[in-house]
Formats: structure tokens, sequence, C-alpha cells
């Protein structure tokens, strides 16, 4: 297993993070701990969870704690997104990052979190109170390092300007959604990160399973998360991506390999990136990621893919619904929350139980 820096700190994780969303559940906690065990015997050193993925820290927790080696983790979760109803339960005021570290340490059965994420930007909590409460988790042991998840470029400036200013912990890392269907980071955001020192995790390096080659134009997939559902223009499942993946299949093909790991091995090999997180939620899917570790392309399949796919172009729409459109709906709720063509300073978030709370995406 390759280990490569995590941006501009010393820590050190695997080029394959374990990722919890999906089947981390509680419902198979023996699966959950098999799985926990065997990607870090294959040399994973990195897992990554959030408090809104249901049941996850939790599980996660009884894993780790029944395989004994919590200590060879760099352990990853997040906070922000939605966990309850109450208008405190979301966000990043210091409030709401401080209950919910204590929770998210409950649950998981630890001490400190090697890796504490903000998960999406919040339009209604100034930077300085958002750094702050993260550097007094840091200072107290409780947070080693800070990160940042589906943050548009001009937010993790913002924010890194903030913690020079402040003297305070930094991001080392932003999470976003990452592929050979969307390549819409090479853009802007990987740039940045190269030039700031934040590293880069992927998620959806498969982009949902579209790039296992099991979908095709005018015909319904039995299983997966488009299954019975035809492409449209609108959303990842688009004629365009069906197109592309089927011109991707034979670059897989003559290496012997899955599409899927090949795909995930491009993102691996995508500069800026430190790791990328694959939801395993099968020993046969942890496997394949691993297999995926071991691959490089190269020169001339680079070149075709380049052809199929240009770079800084999507076919698919991820980055869009998962960076620009929440950011764009947490900004317009806050201006919607003072009224039409209102200034909105940062302490102020209109009146009203949920003034100023972003509608969920759908």
């Amino acid at each position: 297993m390759q280990y490569n820096q995590l941006g501009r700190s010393g820590l050190r994780v695997s080029k394959l993070c374990l990722g919890t969303m999906t089947g981390f559940n509680g419902e198979d906690q023996a699966m959950s701990n098999r799985i926990v065990s065997e990607a870090i015997d294959a040399g994973i050193n990195f897992i990554d969870t959030a408090d809104c993925y249901k049941g996850s820290e939790e599980t996660l927790g009884k894993a780790l704690k029944a395989d004994g080696r919590r200590d060879q983790v760099v352990l990853a979760t997040k906070f922000g997104w939605y966990t309850g109803e109450g208008p405190n339960d979301y966000g990043s005021s210091r409030h709401h990052i401080i209950n919910a570290c204590e929770r998210s340490l409950r649950l998981l059965q630890t001490d400190y979190i090697d890796l504490y994420i903000q998960h999406v930007v919040d339009a209604n909590t100034p930077w300085e109170e958002t750094i702050l409460a993260l550097d007094t988790l840091v200072r107290q042991g409780k947070v080693r390092y800070i990160g940042c998840s589906k943050h548009p470029s001009s937010m993790i400036v913002e924010a890194l300007y903030e913690s020079q200013r402040l003297g305070a912990a930094r991001f080392i890392s932003e999470q976003p959604p990452y592929n050979l269907l969307d390549r819409s980071p090479e853009n802007e955001l990987i740039p940045t990160c190269q030039r700031h020192g934040v590293g880069i995790t992927p998620f959806a390096p498969i982009a949902a399973g579209l790039l296992t080659g099991k979908y095709q134009v005018e015909q319904s997939a039995e299983s997966g998360r488009f299954a019975k559902r035809n492409p449209s223009k609108n959303g990842p499942f688009t004629p365009e991506a069906i197109e592309a993946v089927q011109q991707l299949v034979p670059l897989a093909e003559a290496r012997g390999v899955s599409l899927a790991e090949f795909s995930m091995a491009w993102v691996m090999q995508a500069p800026g990136v430190s790791s990328v997180v694959l939801g395993a939620r099968t020993p046969e899917y942890l496997a394949s990621g691993v297999s995926a570790g071991e691959l490089v392309l190269t020169e001339d399949e680079l070149a075709a893919i380049d052809e199929i796919v240009p770079p800084g172009t999507a076919v698919s729409n991820y980055y869009e619904a998962n960076i620009y459109r929440p950011f764009r709906m947490g900004f317009s709720s806050r201006a919607r929350s003072a009224g039409a063509g209102a200034f909105v300073p940062d302490n102020q978030t209109g009146s009203g139980k949920f003034a100023g709370r972003p509608e969920k995406p759908s």
C-alpha cells in the first residue's frame, strides 16, 4: 500500500480510504467488523465516516474496538450536516461543533478524532467562530487535524486566511466528488488546493456505480442506484455519461481489470490527490479498491481518457450538484431570511424558528 502526505501536514494516509456511508448501519455488525479488519490488514490506515451517516459512527466504533488497532488508524469524521430537527442540529457554530464532537467521540469509542471535517459550507456562521471552535478542540487534544468537504475554492481560501489571521489550526484536506465522468475540480479546486497545501480526498470515484459499466443507453439495469431508470439530461445519470462509459470499457478490458478498478486507479493517480474514499460495504468491494491501488495507468491510457472526457469537462453532474448547488441554496436561503435584496451581516440570520437554515438538497 502506498502512503501519501495529507496536504501540507506531516500526516501520512493510505492512497485508499475506507468509506463507511453505506453498509455501516448496524444491521450486520459482524460484516462491518470484518471489513475494518481486512482493510487494516491490507495496509489501509485511513477510515472516513460522518455524524449524519445513520448508525455509521457507532458501528465503526464497535468495529475498531473489536479489531483493537485504533492507534494504527487515521480516523476521520464530519460535522455540519443535519443530525436532528432542532435549530442548532446542523451548521458550524461553536455550539454545534463542540456538541457534535463530544457525541462523535462517544459513538466512536475514542479519545480523539484524527481528522475532523466540516461537511458542508455554513452560510450563516462567520469563519472566525468556526475556526476558533475547531482550534479549541485541537488544543484540547480531542481533534488532531481539521479539514473540509464539498467546499468551493473561494471558501477554502477564506478559511485558510482566517486561520492564518487568528494563528489557529488550518484545513489540511478537502473532500470533493471527483471521477472520470466529472473532471470539473480540475478547473479551479485542485490547483487551488495544490497551491495552498490542502490534500484532496475525493469521494464517488466510480460515480455511484456508473463507472462499473452495467448501465446502458435505453436499457435499464436490474440493480444499483440507477436501476430501472433511463438516462436524463439532469443529474449524474446522463446519456453522455453512458456513452463515455462505453468508450472507457475497452481501455479497462485491455488492461485485464474491471472498469471500476480502472476508474479508481485514474483518480488515485490524479495530481493533488492524497487518498480516494471508497464505500466498501462488502469484502469484494474492498478487494477491488486495493487492487486498483496497485494499478498504474500509462501515458497512452491517460491520453485516451482525455480524448473521451477532456480535462476540466463533465458528462455527469456531480461537482455542480454537490458543491455549487448546495452553496447557492445556503446563501439564497440566508438572503431570503433577511428579506429580498437585503444585506445580511455575519451575525444576522433573520427571524423565525428556522430562519437562514438552508434547504436540504434533493
